[in-house]
């Protein structure tokens, strides 16, 4: 029966139907992988990094002799709607072969060379769109004596990164991080390095945009690791000054969302330091909720003296923004920011400005705002242990209960849902818990008209573990 498949599907692809022929052309991936008995597709065993897994004799004997041929001739196909389905199915046939160099160099590469200089621009965007899949399926990283082979795909990769069409481009700029850890450092800085800061001014934004993503991804360890800090800062650095002063918010967020990645290396960026805290004034909210979210991490980089004299005025104009999602940025900025600082710190000059805000703020959004602050400073993440003084804690509770007493519903209820955490976290001593905490949500939900509030009262008293 299986025999009987192949056969079918070896007539289909030879149909003189250009239709039936696409249709062939775009199983043939799944095709490949079935008959090769790969547990998983091409794209996850390259993306995990995974050893080849090995193959039975006649199921690769199959790939070679039944499915290779019907490969080579879609992807020389006369209608470019097959070819670019053909090229794209490349990576398939690779890990088909086992990823054995001197096979894929005969079977599969002469495909990827063709694709790269295919007359028709949409055939070379599908290829480039799974560019880094072939590549490493072609195994040529295993083997010293490849290395030739490998730089020739390189200089395939390269040729991409420069097309003439921008979704060309834009589709091969996304593989840069996967190329990276396939190549390592030293073919990376030899083909690709080079031509990074002409596809930074690329005119068309999605290829920025796209090249501002890949880059950071680079600087993500569970996709790439084979950069080293001084690559990143010699060759990434300039690039990342540009991303920020783009002209597109999208291209912005793309760095300012992941550049916590490279935080280590933020004390050595003064540009770039110097262009986050001018975004905090940006006019779209997305971008003054990035900012938010990593000056905590900007405070770890440079030391809270820098944050005081910098930061700290930008850090109190976000935690009081008319948009909701910049203010819970800088709420959940604040286990960091304590993590980085440390309890006497964050009582001496960070709490001083919080109760400030709390009692001369007209607006019950920034009370709320406030007390959120202070609740989550009480939460437990993860297994670290919570680094909160006992000098600090008598704070939380005290603003907490005062909020308790606020005119505005919302307020008392998140004032209450606030000792829930505090009662929860363990944290607080019991005298506290008893004195104050217990018999202040008691009278609150004696006194209580709204039932909202009253229930998060009562949840907060049954919190205590």
């Amino acid at each position: 029966a299986k025999r009987e498949l192949r056969s079918l599907f070896k007539d289909l692809s030879e149909d003189d139907t250009p239709m039936v022929r696409r249709s062939a052309a775009r199983h043939l991936g799944r095709f490949v992988e079935s008959v090769a008995g790969l547990t998983e597709t091409a794209e996850e065993l390259i993306k995990s990094g995974k050893p080849q897994q090995t193959l039975a004799d006649e199921n690769k004997r199959l790939v070679t002799y039944e499915l290779v041929p019907i490969f080579q001739a879609l992807s020389s196909d006369e209608q470019d709607s097959v070819r670019l389905l053909a090229v794209s199915c490349a990576g398939s046939v690779g890990c088909g072969l086992a990823r054995e160099p001197g096979d894929t160099a005969e079977v599969v590469l002469p495909v990827v060379r063709g694709g790269c200089e295919d007359l028709s621009w949409r055939v070379r965007h599908n290829l480039a769109k799974v560019f880094s899949t072939v590549a490493g399926s072609l195994g040529f990283g295993s083997s010293p004596k490849s290395s030739p082979k490998q730089s020739e795909v390189f200089k395939l990769f390269a040729g991409l990164l420069q097309d003439n069409e921008a979704e060309v481009r834009a589709s091969a700029v996304e593989n840069i991080a996967r190329m990276a850890q396939i190549g390592g450092a030293d073919l990376f800085r030899k083909h690709i390095a080079p031509l990074l800061p002409a596809l930074a001014d690329d005119l068309v934004m999605e290829v920025r945009s796209k090249l501002a993503q890949t880059l950071m991804d680079c600087c993500d360890p569970a996709v790439c690791n084979k950069l080293s800090d001084e690559i990143v800062l010699e060759d990434f650095k300039p690039l990342l000054e540009n991303f920020l002063n783009d002209e597109f918010a999208e291209v912005q967020l793309h760095i300012l969302t992941k550049l916590s990645r490279v935080s280590h290396l933020l004390g050595r960026m003064d540009v770039v330091v110097s262009s986050i805290l001018q975004m905090s004034m940006a006019q779209n909210w997305r971008v003054r909720e990035a900012v938010g979210r990593l000056l905590p991490f900007l405070a770890e980089a440079r030391g809270m003296s820098f944050f005081k004299e910098h930061l700290m005025e930008p850090w109190l104009k976000l935690l009081s923004d008319q948009v909701f999602n910049v203010r819970n940025a800088c709420v959940d900025g604040m286990p960091k920011l304590l993590t980085v600082s440390g309890s006497e710190w964050v009582m001496s000059d960070l709490m001083p400005h919080y109760a400030k805000m709390h009692v001369e703020s007209g607006s019950y959004l920034t009370r709320i705002t406030v007390l959120r602050s202070y609740s989550s400073l009480a939460v437990k993440h993860g297994e670290d242990e919570l680094n909160i003084s006992p000098e600090l804690m008598g704070e939380i509770v005290a603003i907490l209960l005062k909020g308790l007493d606020d005119r505005v519903a919302n307020v008392r209820m998140t004032a209450a849902r606030g000792l829930g955490l505090v009662a929860a976290s363990g944290q607080c001593d019991n005298g506290t818990m008893n004195a104050q905490v217990i018999p202040a949500l008691t009278e609150r939900i004696g006194s209580e008209t709204d039932v909202d509030c009253k229930y998060q009262c009562q949840l907060a008293l049954e919190a205590k573990p």
